[in-house]
């Protein structure tokens, strides 16, 4: 019996270090707790200061987003189209295109040949230029001067051979035969000075004749040249005005090319427009939703309030930690048995026996 009364006042002296270390375990992670508690809520503090603001607003922006998606996209006309006078000018234009187009077709048409013109003009200008060096105006107008001396030298002697014939030879014979000389050499001698005289004459008037012939011969052979030649100088400037027409149909109907295009252009961007518009409305209708939650997520909820530190789990366990403390200390206790009253409780010995009475 005192054995086993020495062994329970034994564990009861253990007892006490089990229940030190509890206490102590237990009031340590309580502290500790507290403290991560309270710096959890320090972490939380800037989020729990904006928390009911941003519900409040967040509730607000929610019911704004469902006015926004039950009204959805603006349904109204977006394209101010062509009006009358646009269309009207631009169909009118391109008219006037088409028709200037042809005109100048038409022009190009009719003086396409100015080229061959040319070509034609200067080999009869060739021509020319070729004969003149050939020809011997000179000796044409010397025949010429020939040929026609004989007749117009007649006419022009015509009264002085009337003279000679029906005044002065007679005259003559009428004083040889009223003097009885009428074959003398004196009447030979005064008939041969009257016919040299009339002879001299007649040549001076063929030599004048002659060089007349020869001038005028010159002179229309240059005339003629010259008006050949102004006549090609004329057909060329001719030329010239068609080969000026030609360019002038060309430009027509480069002109007209533009206005057609210029018009179906504008008609064209006026149907581009119209496209452009309609898909622009599909393409609103179809991410107007999508881009409105997008622009809430991103100026709505992106918006909140965070906070350095993220909020740690406490994880601090009371009871655990005074059953790891008891046990602790239980062992401490075990091991250092002087520790909480000094002494190892042995049988008999006088520690043991002052604390719990033994060896009475």
């Amino acid at each position: 019996m005192a054995q086993l009364g020495l062994l329970y006042k034994q564990k009861e002296y253990y007892m006490w270090g089990a229940i030190i270390g509890a206490g102590a375990s237990l009031l340590g992670s309580k502290m500790q707790s507290k403290a991560q508690d309270r710096a959890n809520a320090a972490n939380m503090a800037s989020f729990n200061q904006y928390k009911p603001y941003v519900d409040a607003n967040l509730e607000g922006s929610q019911g704004a987003l469902d006015g926004v998606l039950n009204t959805g996209a603006y349904q109204g006309q977006t394209y101010a189209g062509p009006n009358a006078f646009q269309t009207g000018t631009a169909n009118t234009m391109g008219n006037f295109g088409m028709n200037m187009m042809n005109s100048g077709n038409s022009m190009m048409g009719n003086t396409a040949g100015f080229g061959a013109n040319a070509n034609n003009m200067y080999g009869q200008y060739q021509g020319m230029a070729n004969a003149a060096q050939q020809q011997d105006r000179l000796g044409n107008a010397i025949n010429y001067a020939n040929q026609n001396t004989g007749s117009l030298l007649d006419t022009a002697m015509r009264d002085d051979r009337r003279n000679l014939q029906e005044n002065t030879l007679t005259g003559i014979d009428m004083a040889a035969s009223g003097s009885g000389n009428m074959n003398s050499s004196r009447a030979g001698i005064a008939e041969a000075v009257a016919n040299r005289g009339y002879d001299d004459r007649r040549a001076d008037m063929a030599s004048n004749i002659q060089n007349n012939l020869i001038d005028r011969s010159l002179n229309t052979q240059n005339q003629a040249f010259a008006d050949q030649q102004n006549a090609l100088s004329g057909a060329m400037g001719a030329n010239a005005g068609i080969a000026n027409a030609y360019t002038t149909g060309m430009n027509t109907l480069g002109e007209g090319a533009n206005f057609g295009m210029n018009a179906g252009n504008a008609l064209q961007g006026y149907n581009q427009a119209q496209l452009n518009d309609m898909r622009a409305r599909f393409e609103a209708q179809r991410d107007f939703e999508l881009e409105q939650r997008k622009n809430y997520q991103a100026g709505i909820l992106g918006k909140a309030p965070g906070t350095s530190n993220q909020f740690q789990a406490n994880k601090v366990d009371p009871v655990g930690a005074a059953i790891s403390g008891g046990m602790a200390g239980f062992g401490f206790q075990k091991e250092n048995p002087g520790f909480f009253g000094g002494g190892t409780p042995t049988y008999g010995t006088s520690a043991f026996n002052n604390r719990y009475g033994g060896g009475k």
